[in-house]
């Protein structure tokens, strides 16, 4: 008996001093969050990361292109040798762009030694963490990308007084996945809204790409345009943040208007130009380029989620890594291609000056596989013009409305918001935020940091689409029903 109660003893000993040190290292955690956010709101700071990291990167990148270069220099004296280290060069772009224009019509499968599968109950289900039994999937070339589908229980919509109640799909951005909305869930159910939240391939639940060079930003059209054909949603609403914003606003054009008209941007962009942020704001942009590249599978993309919103709890941070732990390096591909795919030159060089005999010429001596950043920046680029123009017609978006909401306190990207407001049409922006809105305290992860206030925006943007939904159903019944009576 002594001995039963001395075993209860420890195991109390041994919990308190567990959660006491738990509590420990998320306050050392979050301090560190605070103070590297505090240092860095500063562009001297930032300056100085950025001069630290980039010889660092260009030095590593040099390493890399020096073999290239030198098993290829003999072409330099040999006849014909010029024209065939630009045909590689050419030959390599054919190839990559044929690989991205693939995956967007849906026709490229994944090689095996291209995809790390997530089998249900497996190695990288996360099975501990919330909504695994409520997660559904498709394929997209091979892989299989799943999705959160969660739907209202029946009092809600009988409290909600609607007749219809939209869908509304979820996207996440970069380094993230599904989890980020667990917090808004709740408050989109209690108003009658089925939910929809996916992981993009390489997040989450999702399928790994493990060569980055095999990940296009085209992948992820192709993936929101799969979900709706698989899902045959119609009137669904969007809410988007970071880089999901972004591959919906690039999306949306090419799907039926009857799929979804109404997209709530929560700090995102459009495919991002050099012009569009001010240096305090591409300096980070740099940081994190040279980070990802230096480290590759040793991001810690934990840290830039501590960095993002430091009030965040431990178990969270722990949660946005989990898609991970255990797996291979090279499972966290997805992370660094969304950082790499920004395009980090001027438009003339990605379309111009990439174009030059010399250019080309070197790319080939070089390697052309060490360039495919730069291809699908390029790409990416090209693809800018057509979105763009898309949205400031409201010829060509007519019928879409656009909701745009940013944290204040966004530390990278906060100068996109006024892009978005000055290249939108007036026309599709909703009138309770025709300049865009701000959300007082919220940094880049609104969601963390004002979960409440974002659930409130993206219902109340929900059910004003739904409202005029409504409205168009009954002009359209009493005008058939005048007609039938004339």
């Amino acid at each position: 008996m002594p001995l039963f109660k001395f075993q209860i003893t420890m195991d109390r000993v041994i919990k308190i001093a567990d959660r006491i040190l738990e509590l420990v290292s998320t306050a050392v955690m979050t301090l560190t969050g605070y103070l590297t956010s505090f240092t860095l709101s500063f562009t001297i700071n930032r300056i100085f990361l950025v001069s630290i990291l980039l010889p660092l990167y260009l030095y590593k990148l040099m390493l890399t292109l020096i073999p290239s270069i030198l098993r290829n220099a003999t072409n330099l004296f040999s006849p014909g040798g010029f024209n065939r280290l630009v045909e590689s060069a050419e030959s390599y772009r054919t190839r990559s762009d044929s690989l991205a224009y693939a995956q967007l019509n849906g026709s490229y499968q994944f090689k095996p030694d291209e995809l790390f599968q997530i089998a249900e109950k497996s190695q990288g289900w996360m099975e501990n963490i919330p909504y695994a039994n409520d997660t559904h999937s498709f394929p997209v070339c091979g892989a299989t990308v799943r999705y959160i589908h969660l739907k209202p229980s029946y009092s809600s919509i009988l409290q909600d007084g609607k007749k219809t109640h939209r869908p509304i799909v979820l996207l996440h951005g970069n380094p993230s996945w599904s989890y980020m909305w667990r917090n808004v869930f709740p408050s989109l159910l209690e108003q009658g809204h089925e939910v929809y939240a996916i992981d993009w391939l390489g997040h989450g639940r999702s399928d790994k790409i493990l060569k980055p060079e095999a990940i296009s930003f085209e992948l992820h059209v192709r993936t929101l345009m799969e979900f709706f054909e698989t899902t045959n949603l119609e009137d669904a609403i969007i809410a988007a943040h970071d880089w999901g914003g972004c591959v919906a606003l690039c999306t949306l054009p090419r799907l039926p208007t009857s799929a979804c008209e109404s997209v709530f941007l929560l700090n995102t962009f459009f495919p991002p130009r050099l012009s569009d942020a001010t240096l305090h704001y591409r300096l980070l942009n740099r940081a994190w380029y040279c980070t990802t590249g230096l480290l590759k599978g040793y991001t810690p993309e934990s840290a830039a989620i501590r960095f993002i919103t430091p009030t965040i709890a431990q178990s969270d941070v722990e949660a946005y890594s989990a898609p991970y732990k255990g797996l291979p390096r090279s499972t966290k591909s997805s992370i660094e291609r969304f950082s790499h795919i920004v395009p980090s030159l001027p438009r003339v060089i990605l379309h111009r000056a990439r174009n030059l005999r010399v250019w080309k010429l070197f790319e080939g001596l070089a390697g052309p596989s060490h360039f495919d950043t730069l291809n699908t920046q390029a790409r990416l680029s090209a693809q800018d013009e057509l979105v763009r123009r898309f949205w400031s017609s409201k010829e060509q978006a007519h019928g879409f409305q656009v909701a745009v909401v940013f944290g204040d306190d966004d530390p990278l990207i906060r100068d996109y918001k006024n892009v978005l407001v000055r290249e939108i049409a007036p026309e599709l922006m909703v009138k309770w935020a025709p300049r865009g809105l701000w959300i007082p305290g919220a940094g880049h992860m609104p969601s963390e940091d004002k979960a409440g206030d974002v659930g409130r925006l993206i219902a109340r943007f929900a059910n004003e689409q739904t409202e005029k939904s409504e409205k168009r159903v009954e002009e359209t019944e009493t005008e058939i029903e005048n007609g039938d009576a004339s």
